[in-house]
């Protein structure tokens, strides 16, 4: 079998969740050695089972500095925060608010941390949240995670730069023909 070598896209960056690496890592055999269709039903097929994966599982892993730096003791923090560091202050925001900080360990500078999207509105009123080791259930965000908007980001964002090279699209396109048959 043929070695495939990549260097400088998603499917090996430590950014993008392990989960998503390795389906890309399959889903360019299927597109070295199939069509378009086939393509098509193996996202299909991996967006199906990434909606069934846990938080933790499909969430982006990121190293957070600055988080005192970002820190507001009235709004949580600053205008302009990078997104997983606002992640961060949320986190810590409402697990000292619970007093679950006996159960989930607060972020610091120079942690290696998770984020996630989620859908609003929603308890805590924002659009992410971090967590390091687990995803703080007790804070009532689990049905409200953006399985569709942290696909779109995880995964076809980085395929598709690879597809509209090809001219391929990551889902069967409905034409006006389709109506009719």
């Amino acid at each position: 079998e043929p070695k495939i070598k990549m260097m400088g896209i998603e499917a090996i960056k430590s950014s993008t969740p392990q989960v998503c690496r390795e389906a890309m890592k399959e889903l360019f055999k299927v597109i070295m050695t199939g069509s378009e269709d086939n393509t098509q039903k193996a996202i299909a097929q991996f967006k199906d089972h990434f909606k069934s994966l846990p938080p933790h599982m499909i969430a982006f892993p990121r190293g957070v500095s600055d988080v005192s730096k970002w820190q507001d003791k009235d709004v949580i923090y600053q205008r302009g925060t990078p997104m997983h560091v606002r992640a961060a202050l949320l986190h810590n925001h409402h697990v000292k608010k619970k007093r679950l900080d006996n159960k989930y360990e607060l972020i610091q500078n120079g942690d290696k941390i998770k984020f996630i999207h989620l859908m609003k509105p929603n308890p805590v009123k924002e659009n992410v949240i971090g967590f390091k080791e687990g995803f703080p259930v007790e804070l009532g965000l689990d049905k409200y995670i953006d399985y569709e908007l942290q696909f779109q980001k995880t995964f076809i964002g980085p395929i598709n730069m690879i597809l509209h090279t090809l001219k391929w699209s990551d889902e069967k396109q409905t034409t006006l023909q389709d109506f009719f048959c």
